[in-house]
Protein backbone atom coordinates (compact mmCIF):
# COMPACT_ATOMS: atom_id res chain seq x y z
CA UNK A 1 0.00 0.00 0.00
CA UNK A 2 1.63 3.48 -1.13
CA UNK A 3 1.21 6.58 0.52
CA UNK A 4 -1.00 8.79 -1.52
CA UNK A 5 1.02 12.11 -0.94
CA UNK A 6 3.82 10.48 -3.14
CA UNK A 7 1.74 11.65 -5.45
CA UNK A 8 2.43 15.37 -4.47
CA UNK A 9 5.96 14.77 -4.05
CA UNK A 10 6.97 14.13 -7.12
CA UNK A 11 8.78 16.27 -10.01
CA UNK A 12 5.51 17.35 -12.37
CA UNK A 13 8.09 16.09 -15.28
CA UNK A 14 7.29 12.48 -14.51
CA UNK A 15 3.97 12.93 -15.41
CA UNK A 16 5.30 13.53 -19.04
CA UNK A 17 8.37 12.10 -19.38
CA UNK A 18 7.43 8.75 -21.77
CA UNK A 19 5.32 11.25 -24.27
CA UNK A 20 5.60 10.04 -27.42
CA UNK A 21 5.75 13.07 -29.85
CA UNK A 22 7.48 11.43 -32.30
CA UNK A 23 10.91 13.15 -31.18
CA UNK A 24 12.93 12.92 -27.88
CA UNK A 25 13.46 16.53 -28.16
CA UNK A 26 9.83 17.45 -28.46
CA UNK A 27 9.04 15.33 -24.97
CA UNK A 28 12.18 16.94 -23.03
CA UNK A 29 10.82 20.38 -24.28
CA UNK A 30 7.28 19.27 -22.65
CA UNK A 31 8.88 18.19 -19.47
CA UNK A 32 10.25 21.73 -19.33
CA UNK A 33 6.95 23.26 -20.41
CA UNK A 34 5.59 21.14 -17.87
CA UNK A 35 7.91 22.29 -14.88
CA UNK A 36 8.03 25.83 -15.53
CA UNK A 37 3.87 25.84 -15.80
CA UNK A 38 3.69 24.18 -12.79
CA UNK A 39 5.90 26.94 -10.76
CA UNK A 40 3.23 29.30 -11.70
CA UNK A 41 1.04 28.31 -13.61
CA UNK A 42 -1.35 31.12 -13.11
CA UNK A 43 0.16 33.75 -14.96
CA UNK A 44 0.61 33.57 -18.95
CA UNK A 45 3.24 32.38 -20.89
CA UNK A 46 5.36 34.96 -21.54
CA UNK A 47 6.04 35.65 -17.58
CA UNK A 48 6.70 31.37 -16.88
CA UNK A 49 10.05 32.37 -18.92
CA UNK A 50 12.79 34.29 -18.79
CA UNK A 51 13.46 34.73 -22.71
CA UNK A 52 11.74 35.12 -26.25
CA UNK A 53 13.67 32.26 -27.13
CA UNK A 54 11.83 30.23 -23.96
CA UNK A 55 8.76 31.45 -25.14
CA UNK A 56 9.17 30.69 -28.93
CA UNK A 57 9.84 27.36 -27.74
CA UNK A 58 6.47 26.93 -26.17
CA UNK A 59 4.58 28.28 -28.72
CA UNK A 60 5.92 26.16 -31.42
CA UNK A 61 5.37 22.93 -28.96
CA UNK A 62 1.83 23.79 -28.38
CA UNK A 63 1.01 24.31 -32.14
CA UNK A 64 3.36 21.59 -33.75
CA UNK A 65 1.03 19.56 -35.68
CA UNK A 66 3.31 16.64 -35.25
CA UNK A 67 2.28 17.12 -31.38
CA UNK A 68 -1.45 15.25 -29.82
CA UNK A 69 -3.00 16.35 -27.00
CA UNK A 70 -3.80 12.71 -25.99
CA UNK A 71 0.17 11.74 -26.76
CA UNK A 72 0.47 14.03 -24.10
CA UNK A 73 -1.73 13.51 -21.65
CA UNK A 74 -1.35 9.16 -22.38
CA UNK A 75 1.56 9.10 -20.00
CA UNK A 76 -0.22 10.62 -17.20
CA UNK A 77 -3.70 8.62 -17.59
CA UNK A 78 -1.49 5.63 -17.53
CA UNK A 79 0.24 7.04 -14.43
CA UNK A 80 -2.97 8.00 -12.76
CA UNK A 81 -4.58 4.24 -13.35
CA UNK A 82 -1.25 2.87 -12.10
CA UNK A 83 -1.64 4.89 -8.63
CA UNK A 84 -5.02 3.32 -8.25
CA UNK A 85 -4.25 -0.08 -8.37
CA UNK A 86 -2.24 0.33 -5.37
CA UNK A 87 -5.31 0.68 -3.41
CA UNK A 88 -7.84 -2.23 -3.20
CA UNK A 89 -10.59 0.89 -4.36
CA UNK A 90 -11.16 3.68 -6.29
CA UNK A 91 -13.81 5.75 -7.30
CA UNK A 92 -14.27 6.67 -11.39
CA UNK A 93 -15.54 10.60 -10.98
CA UNK A 94 -17.10 11.50 -13.97
CA UNK A 95 -18.18 15.14 -15.28
CA UNK A 96 -18.54 17.69 -18.21
CA UNK A 97 -17.28 20.99 -17.94
CA UNK A 98 -17.11 23.61 -20.82
CA UNK A 99 -14.40 25.78 -21.77
CA UNK A 100 -14.76 29.26 -23.63
CA UNK A 101 -12.55 31.87 -24.98
CA UNK A 102 -12.96 35.28 -26.12
CA UNK A 103 -11.94 36.40 -29.57
CA UNK A 104 -11.95 34.27 -32.82
CA UNK A 105 -10.12 31.47 -32.67
CA UNK A 106 -8.78 28.44 -35.34
CA UNK A 107 -11.06 25.77 -35.14
CA UNK A 108 -13.18 25.92 -31.74
CA UNK A 109 -16.83 25.04 -31.40
CA UNK A 110 -19.87 27.20 -30.74
CA UNK A 111 -20.95 27.61 -27.44
CA UNK A 112 -24.57 28.20 -25.80
CA UNK A 113 -23.69 32.30 -25.81
CA UNK A 114 -21.40 34.06 -27.92
CA UNK A 115 -18.32 32.69 -27.55
CA UNK A 116 -16.55 29.85 -28.81
CA UNK A 117 -15.08 26.83 -26.82
CA UNK A 118 -15.54 23.24 -26.59
CA UNK A 119 -16.44 20.74 -24.09
CA UNK A 120 -14.29 18.56 -22.13
CA UNK A 121 -15.81 14.67 -20.17
CA UNK A 122 -13.45 14.07 -17.49
CA UNK A 123 -13.06 10.96 -15.22
CA UNK A 124 -10.70 11.51 -11.49
CA UNK A 125 -9.86 8.58 -9.90
CA UNK A 126 -10.78 10.01 -6.39
CA UNK A 127 -9.64 7.35 -3.24
CA UNK A 128 -13.13 6.46 -1.21
CA UNK A 129 -12.61 7.74 2.00
CA UNK A 130 -13.18 10.82 4.26
CA UNK A 131 -10.07 13.08 2.80
CA UNK A 132 -11.24 11.94 -1.03
CA UNK A 133 -7.93 12.07 -2.51
CA UNK A 134 -7.55 12.42 -6.08
CA UNK A 135 -4.98 10.66 -7.90
CA UNK A 136 -5.66 12.08 -11.48
CA UNK A 137 -7.29 11.87 -14.90
CA UNK A 138 -8.43 8.52 -15.85
CA UNK A 139 -9.94 9.55 -19.00
CA UNK A 140 -10.88 12.69 -20.91
CA UNK A 141 -13.14 13.36 -23.79
CA UNK A 142 -13.03 16.47 -25.79
CA UNK A 143 -16.53 17.49 -27.71
CA UNK A 144 -16.54 20.39 -29.69
CA UNK A 145 -20.29 21.72 -30.87
CA UNK A 146 -20.25 22.98 -34.65
CA UNK A 147 -24.35 24.11 -34.00
CA UNK A 148 -24.92 26.61 -31.21
CA UNK A 149 -27.57 24.56 -28.82
CA UNK A 150 -30.61 26.17 -27.37
CA UNK A 151 -30.18 26.47 -23.17
CA UNK A 152 -33.27 24.77 -23.17
CA UNK A 153 -33.37 21.55 -22.78
CA UNK A 154 -35.76 19.49 -25.66
CA UNK A 155 -37.53 16.62 -25.57
CA UNK A 156 -35.64 13.48 -25.73
CA UNK A 157 -36.75 11.24 -29.29
CA UNK A 158 -36.02 7.95 -30.44
CA UNK A 159 -34.28 9.27 -33.62
CA UNK A 160 -31.71 11.49 -31.39
CA UNK A 161 -31.23 8.31 -29.45
CA UNK A 162 -30.48 6.74 -32.53
CA UNK A 163 -27.40 9.62 -33.79
CA UNK A 164 -24.36 7.47 -33.70
CA UNK A 165 -22.90 11.13 -32.84
CA UNK A 166 -24.72 12.03 -29.80
CA UNK A 167 -22.63 13.78 -27.08
CA UNK A 168 -23.88 11.33 -24.52
CA UNK A 169 -22.30 8.53 -25.70
CA UNK A 170 -19.27 10.15 -23.94
CA UNK A 171 -19.98 8.37 -20.94
CA UNK A 172 -20.13 4.92 -21.77
CA UNK A 173 -16.91 5.91 -23.73
CA UNK A 174 -14.71 7.02 -21.48
CA UNK A 175 -16.12 4.34 -18.81
CA UNK A 176 -15.39 1.48 -20.97
CA UNK A 177 -12.35 2.84 -21.78
CA UNK A 178 -11.13 3.01 -18.09
CA UNK A 179 -12.97 -0.93 -17.40
CA UNK A 180 -10.56 -1.87 -20.36
CA UNK A 181 -7.56 -0.51 -17.77
CA UNK A 182 -8.56 -1.59 -14.55
CA UNK A 183 -7.11 -4.93 -14.43
CA UNK A 184 -5.74 -5.43 -10.65
CA UNK A 185 -7.91 -3.34 -8.59
CA UNK A 186 -11.80 -2.23 -8.36
CA UNK A 187 -13.49 0.92 -9.40
CA UNK A 188 -16.97 2.66 -8.99
CA UNK A 189 -17.97 5.01 -11.54
CA UNK A 190 -19.98 7.85 -9.90
CA UNK A 191 -22.20 10.29 -12.23
CA UNK A 192 -24.51 13.03 -11.62
CA UNK A 193 -28.18 13.10 -13.16
CA UNK A 194 -26.66 13.57 -16.76
CA UNK A 195 -25.82 10.50 -17.04
CA UNK A 196 -29.08 8.93 -15.96
CA UNK A 197 -29.60 6.95 -19.29
CA UNK A 198 -30.64 3.43 -19.25
CA UNK A 199 -28.46 2.55 -22.17
CA UNK A 200 -25.26 4.31 -20.22
CA UNK A 201 -26.84 1.68 -17.20
CA UNK A 202 -27.48 -1.17 -19.44
CA UNK A 203 -23.90 -1.28 -20.81
CA UNK A 204 -22.43 -0.50 -17.57
CA UNK A 205 -24.26 -3.97 -16.35
CA UNK A 206 -23.73 -5.72 -19.25
CA UNK A 207 -19.93 -5.09 -18.42
CA UNK A 208 -19.68 -5.62 -15.28
CA UNK A 209 -18.56 -1.99 -14.20
CA UNK A 210 -20.01 -1.12 -10.62
CA UNK A 211 -21.85 2.43 -10.76
CA UNK A 212 -23.44 4.69 -8.64
CA UNK A 213 -25.95 7.41 -10.60
CA UNK A 214 -27.61 9.77 -9.53
CA UNK A 215 -31.08 9.01 -11.13
CA UNK A 216 -34.79 10.37 -12.09
CA UNK A 217 -37.67 10.21 -10.20
CA UNK A 218 -39.60 10.17 -13.27
CA UNK A 219 -37.91 6.35 -14.61
CA UNK A 220 -41.14 3.84 -15.10
CA UNK A 221 -40.44 0.56 -13.23
CA UNK A 222 -41.40 -2.93 -14.09
CA UNK A 223 -43.99 -4.61 -12.29
CA UNK A 224 -45.37 -1.12 -10.46
CA UNK A 225 -47.74 0.92 -10.60
CA UNK A 226 -46.11 4.01 -11.38
CA UNK A 227 -42.53 5.36 -11.62
CA UNK A 228 -39.76 5.48 -9.28
CA UNK A 229 -41.06 9.06 -7.18
CA UNK A 230 -44.24 6.95 -6.26
CA UNK A 231 -42.00 4.01 -4.59
CA UNK A 232 -40.33 6.92 -2.77
CA UNK A 233 -43.00 7.77 -0.51
CA UNK A 234 -42.60 4.57 1.07
CA UNK A 235 -38.98 4.49 1.86
CA UNK A 236 -38.16 3.49 5.46
CA UNK A 237 -35.11 5.39 7.01
CA UNK A 238 -32.51 2.62 7.68
CA UNK A 239 -29.58 5.24 8.43
CA UNK A 240 -29.43 8.81 9.50
CA UNK A 241 -26.21 10.99 8.52
CA UNK A 242 -25.22 14.70 9.41
CA UNK A 243 -23.53 15.44 5.66
CA UNK A 244 -22.06 19.45 4.98
CA UNK A 245 -23.81 20.92 1.68
CA UNK A 246 -22.15 23.47 0.17
CA UNK A 247 -23.29 26.61 -0.66
CA UNK A 248 -25.14 26.98 -4.36
CA UNK A 249 -26.14 30.40 -6.14
CA UNK A 250 -29.13 30.27 -8.78
CA UNK A 251 -28.36 30.81 -12.40
CA UNK A 252 -29.44 34.07 -14.08
CA UNK A 253 -32.47 32.02 -15.79
CA UNK A 254 -33.04 30.31 -12.41
CA UNK A 255 -33.45 33.66 -10.92
CA UNK A 256 -36.03 34.92 -13.35
CA UNK A 257 -38.30 31.81 -12.91
CA UNK A 258 -37.76 29.99 -9.52
CA UNK A 259 -36.84 26.47 -8.99
CA UNK A 260 -36.91 24.86 -5.55
CA UNK A 261 -33.28 23.80 -4.48
CA UNK A 262 -31.56 26.56 -7.03
CA UNK A 263 -29.97 28.23 -4.34
CA UNK A 264 -29.17 27.43 -1.21
CA UNK A 265 -26.78 28.59 1.99
CA UNK A 266 -24.10 26.24 3.39
CA UNK A 267 -25.16 23.84 6.16
CA UNK A 268 -24.87 20.61 7.77
CA UNK A 269 -28.40 18.82 6.96
CA UNK A 270 -29.79 15.83 8.81
CA UNK A 271 -30.27 12.64 6.42
CA UNK A 272 -32.11 10.14 6.33
CA UNK A 273 -30.81 6.93 3.83
CA UNK A 274 -33.43 4.09 2.76
CA UNK A 275 -32.87 1.86 0.17
CA UNK A 276 -34.99 -0.29 -2.43
CA UNK A 277 -34.32 -2.81 -4.93
CA UNK A 278 -36.16 -1.99 -8.32
CA UNK A 279 -36.23 -2.90 -11.82
CA UNK A 280 -36.78 -0.17 -14.32
CA UNK A 281 -38.53 -0.60 -17.15
CA UNK A 282 -36.42 0.24 -21.21
CA UNK A 283 -37.97 3.62 -22.12
CA UNK A 284 -39.47 3.91 -26.11
CA UNK A 285 -36.78 6.08 -27.15
CA UNK A 286 -33.84 2.67 -26.26
CA UNK A 287 -32.84 0.49 -28.75
CA UNK A 288 -30.65 -1.67 -25.86
CA UNK A 289 -31.09 -5.67 -25.61
CA UNK A 290 -32.21 -5.29 -22.28
CA UNK A 291 -35.75 -5.16 -21.68
CA UNK A 292 -35.18 -3.72 -18.10
CA UNK A 293 -32.82 -3.82 -15.69
CA UNK A 294 -32.67 -4.64 -11.73
CA UNK A 295 -31.04 -2.43 -10.12
CA UNK A 296 -30.55 -0.95 -6.00
CA UNK A 297 -31.83 2.59 -5.31
CA UNK A 298 -30.26 4.17 -2.28
CA UNK A 299 -33.17 7.39 -1.42
CA UNK A 300 -31.42 9.85 0.50
CA UNK A 301 -33.54 12.94 1.93
CA UNK A 302 -33.98 16.07 4.30
CA UNK A 303 -36.91 14.81 6.69
CA UNK A 304 -37.41 18.41 8.08
CA UNK A 305 -34.97 20.95 6.42
CA UNK A 306 -34.67 24.79 7.82
CA UNK A 307 -37.23 26.87 7.00
CA UNK A 308 -36.93 28.82 3.51
CA UNK A 309 -34.56 26.25 2.30
CA UNK A 310 -34.91 23.32 -0.38
CA UNK A 311 -34.99 19.92 1.46
CA UNK A 312 -32.12 17.86 0.52
CA UNK A 313 -32.63 14.89 -2.23
CA UNK A 314 -31.04 12.20 -3.84
CA UNK A 315 -32.37 9.27 -5.66
CA UNK A 316 -28.90 6.68 -6.65
CA UNK A 317 -29.01 3.87 -8.80
CA UNK A 318 -26.30 1.62 -8.08
CA UNK A 319 -25.00 -2.18 -8.99
CA UNK A 320 -23.70 -1.67 -4.94
CA UNK A 321 -25.19 -4.19 -2.00
CA UNK A 322 -27.65 -2.25 0.20
CA UNK A 323 -28.39 -4.89 2.88
CA UNK A 324 -26.80 -2.97 6.00
CA UNK A 325 -26.43 0.66 7.81
CA UNK A 326 -22.31 -0.12 6.52
CA UNK A 327 -23.08 -0.18 3.21
CA UNK A 328 -25.99 2.52 2.60
CA UNK A 329 -23.21 5.12 3.78
CA UNK A 330 -20.73 3.86 1.78
CA UNK A 331 -22.71 4.55 -1.30
CA UNK A 332 -24.09 7.99 0.34
CA UNK A 333 -20.13 8.58 0.41
CA UNK A 334 -19.18 7.67 -2.61
CA UNK A 335 -21.68 10.33 -4.33
CA UNK A 336 -20.65 12.75 -1.64
CA UNK A 337 -16.91 12.46 -3.74
CA UNK A 338 -18.09 13.76 -7.02
CA UNK A 339 -17.37 17.43 -5.83
CA UNK A 340 -14.04 16.62 -5.80
CA UNK A 341 -14.36 17.08 -9.39
CA UNK A 342 -15.59 20.63 -9.20
CA UNK A 343 -12.50 21.77 -7.13
CA UNK A 344 -10.45 19.66 -10.11
CA UNK A 345 -12.43 22.23 -12.33
CA UNK A 346 -12.01 25.06 -10.54
CA UNK A 347 -8.00 24.39 -10.64
CA UNK A 348 -7.98 24.08 -13.81
CA UNK A 349 -10.04 27.52 -14.89
CA UNK A 350 -9.09 29.67 -11.67
CA UNK A 351 -5.34 27.72 -10.19
CA UNK A 352 -4.13 27.87 -13.79
CA UNK A 353 -6.05 30.20 -15.58
CA UNK A 354 -6.86 28.52 -18.79
CA UNK A 355 -9.74 30.32 -20.43
CA UNK A 356 -7.61 33.13 -20.27
CA UNK A 357 -4.63 31.42 -22.90
CA UNK A 358 -4.10 33.84 -25.80
CA UNK A 359 -3.42 31.15 -27.57
CA UNK A 360 -5.21 31.38 -31.01
CA UNK A 361 -5.74 27.81 -32.27
CA UNK A 362 -7.44 24.80 -31.08
CA UNK A 363 -4.76 22.58 -31.27
CA UNK A 364 -2.45 24.82 -29.13
CA UNK A 365 -5.60 25.31 -26.33
CA UNK A 366 -5.89 21.33 -26.74
CA UNK A 367 -1.89 20.77 -26.08
CA UNK A 368 -1.75 23.02 -23.07
CA UNK A 369 -4.78 21.45 -21.75
CA UNK A 370 -3.21 18.48 -21.57
CA UNK A 371 -0.33 20.12 -19.46
CA UNK A 372 -2.46 21.29 -17.09
CA UNK A 373 -4.45 18.35 -16.07
CA UNK A 374 -1.90 17.18 -14.33
CA UNK A 375 -0.70 20.35 -12.67
CA UNK A 376 -4.55 20.83 -11.66
CA UNK A 377 -4.91 17.23 -10.14
CA UNK A 378 -1.36 17.58 -7.87
CA UNK A 379 -3.39 20.88 -6.62
CA UNK A 380 -6.42 19.88 -6.51
CA UNK A 381 -5.25 16.54 -4.11
CA UNK A 382 -2.83 19.58 -1.95
CA UNK A 383 -6.05 21.18 -0.63
CA UNK A 384 -7.59 18.09 -0.03
CA UNK A 385 -4.70 17.42 2.20
CA UNK A 386 -4.43 20.66 3.54
CA UNK A 387 -8.30 21.98 4.42
CA UNK A 388 -10.33 18.59 2.97
CA UNK A 389 -13.34 19.17 1.43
Amino acid sequence: MIDAKKWLQQDIGDEFAAARLGDARRTKRLVEVARATEEMPDVGFPQMVESDGELEAIYRLLGNEEVKADAVLAPHIKATIGRAKQFPLCLMVHDTTAFEFSGERDGLGLMPGKQQGFFAHYALAVLPGPARVPLGVAGLERLTRKVRKSTQRKPHSYYTSQDPTRESLRWGRVMEAIEEQKEGFECIHVMDREADMFDLMAQAVREQARFVIRGDKERALVNEAGLVKGLLAKTEPRAYREVEVGERVAKRRELIKPKPGASRKRRVADLAVGSHTIEIRRPGTSDAPERSLKLNLVHVWEPSPPRGQAAVEWVLFTTEPVTTKTQLNAIVDYYRSRWVIEEFFKAIKTGCAYEKRQLMSRRALLNALAIFVPIAGMRTSAMVFNDGI
